[in-house]
């Protein structure tokens, strides 16, 4: 297991150096995350976008563009359709958006003729390093699926589990959240998803997992919770990965993490065919090179921890 975000950069130190595409690269923040990761060693970039504004706000940060790639496209549309052909090609193994449409940007990742969707679902993984847990525990989905039916968990689950083994997790600990730990079919939809989903995991229906659920957070993530309410789980109180109801509980849980329990966090698209960084103006300059780091991680591989 990762215990926090400086292992995480320690192991990808020792991967080879992978490069990212930024499409509409004209972006402060963007380019001083990106700066922060080039500096540290880890990844090289290749820059989409208006160059004259590039450099300028390049100039303005004191970043060096003599230690990128260029490519000067001012049209939104055409610079984003050549982000994406860079990392299709293979000369990039991560995409992150700049200051473009989320709309657009994802329109060009699900294209069918030239994008990248390789899973049945894009969805979003966050990784929190928490003061109050003992290890980076991983979330989804909180930005990408608002309403996922059962279908859409188990593939939500499956990219997850996924990312934790490229991550070097030989079999994460997968718990499936609802309100209660007790299967409510008639008053809480999601713990009967949670219930199904944990069986498809125990007869070897998603694999490379130890799943449980349903599981309320506190049964997740709290041993003592599981003693109290005598609970008997793999996962209880251990868990790598919880996997939320919906759009609102991933949400709430985010900013809960981040806001009261002053958790740093990284955040990445799964489901393409690379990792994708897809960051807020409101995630701060750290929690934006978090995330190419873990993206980058997830991309060169698997690695033993």
């Amino acid at each position: 297991m990762l215990k926090n975000f400086k292992q995480l950069v320690q192991h990808l130190s020792k991967s080879k150096k992978n490069r990212v595409v930024v499409a509409m690269a004209q972006d402060a923040d963007v380019l001083n995350a990106l700066n922060t990761a080039l500096t540290a060693g880890i990844a090289d970039a290749i820059l989409v976008g208006a160059k004259k504004k590039i450099v300028k706000i390049a100039a303005d940060n004191r970043i060096n563009l003599k230690n990128y790639e260029l490519i000067d496209i001012d049209d939104e549309i055409s610079a984003i359709r050549e982000a994406v052909k860079i990392v299709k090609r293979g000369d990039a193994q991560v995409l992150m958006k700049g200051i473009c449409s989320t709309a657009n940007f994802l329109k060009g990742i699900l294209d069918k003729e030239n994008g990248l969707r390789s899973a049945q679902v894009l969805s979003h993984l966050a990784v929190f390093e928490s003061p109050n847990y003992h290890k980076l525990l991983f979330m989804s989905d909180a930005a990408m699926n608002t309403q996922p039916d059962l279908k859409d968990k188990i593939s939500i689950t499956e990219n997850a589990i996924n990312a934790a083994l490229s991550l070097g997790y030989k079999k994460p600990k997968v718990a499936i959240l609802s309100a209660v730990e007790k299967v409510n079919f008639e008053h809480i939809p999601s713990s009967a998803d949670a219930a199904i989903i944990a069986k498809m995991g125990a007869r070897g229906q998603i694999k490379n997992a130890i799943i449980d659920g349903p599981l309320a957070l506190d049964n997740a993530l709290s041993p003592k919770a599981n003693e109290v309410k005598g609970l008997v789980s793999e996962v209880g109180g251990d868990a790598d990965i919880c996997i939320v109801p919906n759009i609102e509980s991933g949400n709430i849980f985010y900013k809960a993490l981040t806001i009261l329990g002053k958790a740093a966090v990284a955040g990445v698209i799964l489901g393409a065919s690379a990792p994708v960084v897809l960051t807020s103006r409101a995630d701060s300059d750290n929690s934006k090179y978090l995330s190419i780091a873990t993206a980058l991680l997830i991309s060169s591989g698997k690695h033993v921890l």
